[in-house]
């Protein structure tokens, strides 16, 4: 069902911009929803209610924008385009396009490029470079080859003549028995921390849900949050449809068109006329 449009100003036929705004806070939609619904950014929709198009592209996508945007605010697409034409749309018109000045003159074209021995200059010099950078790389290399190894800080240069030490035997090093008798390293006391940790949060009592019934006799944009911040219900219902959101407490309940919607919780009615303003109804529920 399409609910009127408010004109603003009586006597004045209101904007394509001003019956999609009225629409959207009489449905109790915000920018951001509308964008996110559009797959636009919140400052084109802005535009599109204050009819400036200058921020925006041509007449097509204007035009495309208002169209798609009627639809989702159940606004008769054909009256907000007429309401567009009726208005001031100059600046949907594509920009005027100023004839250039003409040349002063014009080379000559009927001297042929000469050939010659220039046109080879550039590949030649290229060559060059990239052979003399290849003699470079090459003699570094062999001169790397020759240098003293450096030797680590702490460890003397063995000296020359003398035979390098053994290593030592791994037999000479006792380790440790892991099984019988291990001390705790550092990290049992976290390991224990962690374990009592995981015990606690296994062992205590998971919060309780809580169940919200909404029956639609017409349709009602609807956004329902839980207490972890995660969104159950965001998006337009129809009429005639039951919707059930469980949900961790508190859920953030929005709910537009709040006089055609009846709601239950935890099994009970839940009277929205007292959280209703402007024909949204705005509560919590713990």
């Amino acid at each position: 069902m399409t609910e009127p449009i408010p004109n603003p100003t009586p006597g004045v036929p209101p904007t394509a911009g001003a019956m999609v705004r009225a629409a959207r806070e009489a449905m109790g939609m915000s920018l951001d929803t509308v964008a996110q619904q559009l797959k636009l950014a919140p400052r084109q929709v802005t535009a599109l209610e204050e009819n400036d198009f200058a921020r925006l592209p041509g007449r097509t996508f204007v035009r495309g924008f208002l169209r798609n945007y009627a639809r989702l605010v159940r606004v008769d697409p054909d009256k907000v385009l007429a309401a567009l034409a009726g208005g001031d749309a100059t600046s949907l018109d594509s920009p005027a396009l100023q004839p250039t000045a003409p040349t002063i003159g014009e080379l000559p074209t009927t001297d042929h490029g000469r050939p010659g021995w220039t046109r080879w200059a550039i590949p030649l010099t290229l060559v060059a470079v990239i052979a003399a950078a290849a003699i470079y790389e090459f003699s570094r290399g062999g001169g790397d080859s020759q240098r003293t190894p450096a030797v680590s800080p702490g460890v003397s240069e063995p000296e020359r003549g003398a035979a390098p030490k053994p290593p030592a035997a791994a037999s000479e090093t006792p380790l440790p028995n892991p099984v019988a008798g291990a001390a705790p390293t550092a990290e049992s006391p976290a390991r224990e921390a962690a374990d009592k940790a995981a015990t606690a949060a296994a062992s205590a009592p998971a919060v309780a849900e809580v169940t919200l019934v909404l029956a639609y006799r017409d349709a009602s944009w609807t956004e329902v949050k839980d207490g972890r911040g995660q969104t159950l219900v965001s998006q337009m219902l129809r009429g005639g449809q039951t919707h059930s959101i469980t949900g961790v407490p508190p859920l953030d309940v929005v709910i537009g068109n709040a006089a055609e919607v009846r709601a239950t919780l935890r099994g009970q009615p839940l009277d929205l006329a007292p959280l209703t303003q402007k024909g949204v109804a705005r509560f919590v529920v713990e």
